[in-house]
């Protein structure tokens, strides 16, 4: 196996660099205004119960810049501003900012995009690969066949991993991502005697399954798409921004010294 090195921001290219600084900042500014609100929501009160949300987001924002450190490869540009996309508009102003409930038509909305990006991640193992192919040409259709099947497939497992987190915050920490119910139930459950997590799992008896069957639809949605926009660059041999994102996704730029720093 390859022994990887890390490399100091100062020996990257100046593009390279220009990228891993808008990426960060872009971060940061999520992680701050989500932290930012958890104080306001501690301080004011909140009835939606957000707080776990502004934590999760403001905290949990940074896993990926601890795992490029532990295994000592940073993940592409294209990588992080999908990463970006997706917290700006499902935890950011989806959960935090309440858009998901006030919103009729946010929630699919972000579950088509995050079919399609989370697949920018996915194609991390599979790059080399994919990169052969795209070399080898129309004698290739069968392999950028089955590497669209695998990915299609690995897509739809992390929609159905992501229904298992909602409905584990839901019980565990009172959440409502997978539905809320009427007031009248939760008076019902109250009047019982229960409270905490056998509240919510009293509670989750009541949601329907609507939420997570149209969740799990929107997201099936966006992964096809980006598979048939992966077919159609390989079949056709032409760019269509769909090179672009695969050699990038190998993170060649984010992990090589510059020519001058070398």
């Amino acid at each position: 196996m390859e022994k990887r090195e890390w490399v100091p921001f100062k020996a990257l290219s100046k593009q390279a660099r220009i990228k891993r600084l808008i990426s960060l900042l872009c971060e940061a500014g999520i992680s701050v205004t989500a932290l930012v609100m958890a104080v306001v929501y501690g301080v004011r009160g909140d009835r939606h119960n957000r707080l776990f949300t502004c934590l999760m987001t403001g905290l949990l924002l940074w896993v990926p810049i601890g795992a490029e450190r532990l295994f000592k490869h940073r993940f592409s540009f294209s990588q992080h501003i999908s990463f970006i996309l997706l917290l700006l508009g499902g935890a950011l102003l989806g959960s935090v900012f309440y858009l998901f409930y006030t919103t009729s038509w946010f929630d699919c909305f972000m579950h088509v995009l995050a079919g399609y990006f989370l697949m920018v991640f996915l194609l991390m193992p599979l790059c080399r690969r994919l990169t052969e192919i795209e070399e080898g040409g129309l004698r290739d259709r069968r392999s950028a066949a089955v590497c669209t099947l695998v990915l299609l497939l690995c897509s739809l497992g992390t929609a159905c991993l992501w229904e298992l987190v909602e409905f584990f915050a839901d019980m565990f920490f009172g959440q409502t991502s997978q539905g809320a119910v009427s007031e009248e139930i939760t008076q019902m459950i109250a009047a019982q005697g229960y409270t905490g997590v056998r509240a919510n799992w009293e509670t989750l008896k009541y949601v329907s399954v609507m939420d997570t069957d149209l969740d799990m639809l929107c997201h099936a949605g966006g992964s096809i798409v980006f598979c048939l926009h992966y077919l159609l660059h390989a079949l056709t041999g032409k760019n269509l921004g769909m090179g672009s994102l695969v050699r990038d996704i190998r993170g060649e730029e984010m992990n090589r010294r510059a020519a001058a720093a070398a």
